[in-house]
């Protein structure tokens, strides 16, 4: 089947994910003992280990750290609460693609983790293929991981239509292991993979063409995972916003909870943010069924369409007023934990205006 019928029936179910097991480093496993360890869900090359590289290159600039890639995003999770890293790096949100929902699952599960820090990664999507295949026309297949081959779903039937023959999408675990997996058995089909255009010298490929997404300017944003720790505690893992008075870096606090499904009670939490003037930057609902089978939360059994409600939100700069929005928010909701609280970060890219001219307005 061509993309068109991939992206119908492929793209609609989440990818099999194996048990949780412990971590089975894939990366540089021989790091010394006192090195800061930082892990990833992937393999050398993909656009995990480009993020977790640039987070703490800036982050740990007088300290030693190493990065190993685990084979999920669970591995990670387990990894850090079992102390075989003291931070992990996942994906939670692309600004083309959306939200991945396992990462919010959990960061309920594993409750003894939280978010220190984040970081937003543009990310340039490369078609990358064997050295023998000379030209895109020559494609058969492409293989990604489905967000990746969602954000570059125009190019991919551009290309079925250029080359007047369909492309199989393959999904892959990672971009990175699309690449070896491309490399150590290759396709009796000319294939491609969409990675990194590092990934094209680590795993020997050809570069046929480079920045094929949708959005040019799509930005990854990635949370680093620590073990619960004081505020005082940060600085000694290198971890704590810098600043001077002049320049105040902007903070994000992330919090979950559960609400009682009665008239109001959606408009009683959004309204303790607005009194107090605290900007509320994401809202993510996540089902509380799913959600209490992993880690129980709630006192009574949740019901289908009953939510979780994930909140970014922007913290005051006085901390009475953040202590008496946390006391406000616990007095109307079931339940609620703190994720963390940490320094944002993104690129700030300005979105261009869509073109609404090109839309029949008769129509809408």
């Amino acid at each position: 089947q061509g993309y068109s019928a991939y992206k119908r029936h492929t793209l609609t179910r989440p990818m099999s994910q194996p048990a949780a097991k412990k971590p089975k480093v894939v990366g540089n496993g021989a790091a010394a003992s006192q090195d800061v360890q930082v892990v990833y869900a992937g393999m050398p090359g993909c656009f995990s280990e480009k993020a977790a590289k640039q987070y703490f290159n800036i982050k740990l600039k007088d300290e030693k750290y190493a990065t190993s890639g685990l084979r999920s995003v669970a591995t990670v999770f387990q990894a850090v609460q079992d102390g075989v890293a003291q931070f992990g790096v996942v994906p939670v949100e692309n600004s083309y693609s959306g939200s991945l929902h396992q990462v919010f699952d959990h960061l309920l599960e594993f409750e003894h983790l939280q978010i220190v820090g984040e970081i937003g990664c543009l990310e340039e999507h490369c078609l990358l293929s064997l050295q023998t295949v000379s030209d895109k026309s020559m494609l058969r297949a492409v293989r990604g991981h489905p967000h990746i081959l969602d954000a570059c779903s125009r190019y991919l039937e551009a290309l079925e239509k250029a080359n007047d023959s369909e492309i199989r999408c393959e999904p892959a675990m990672n971009s990175a292991s699309a690449c070896k997996d491309l490399t150590s058995t290759p396709s009796i089909e000319p294939t491609a993979v969409i990675a990194p255009f590092e990934a094209a010298e680590i795993y020997d490929l050809r570069v046929l063409e480079r920045g094929i997404a949708n959005d040019k300017n799509a930005e990854t944003r990635y949370i680093i995972l620590g073990r619960a720790m004081r505020a005082e505690a940060a600085p000694a893992a290198g971890l704590a916003p810098g600043g001077s008075a002049t320049e105040i870096p902007m903070f994000k606090s992330s919090i979950v909870l559960a609400l009682s499904n009665v008239e109001g009670s959606v408009f009683k939490i959004i309204a303790q943010f607005s009194t107090r003037n605290i900007n509320i930057l994401k809202v993510e609902t996540r089902p509380a069924a799913t959600a209490n089978s992993r880690q129980p939360v709630l006192s009574t059994s949740p019901r289908h369409w009953d939510y979780l409600f994930y909140i970014d939100f922007e913290p005051s700069r006085s901390p009475q007023t953040n202590k008496n929005l946390i006391s406000a928010l616990s007095e109307f909701s079931m339940w609620m934990r703190d994720l963390g609280t940490y320094q944002a970060h993104s690129n700030g890219l300005v979105v261009s205006r869509p073109d609404w001219s090109i839309l029949d307005t008769a129509s809408c």
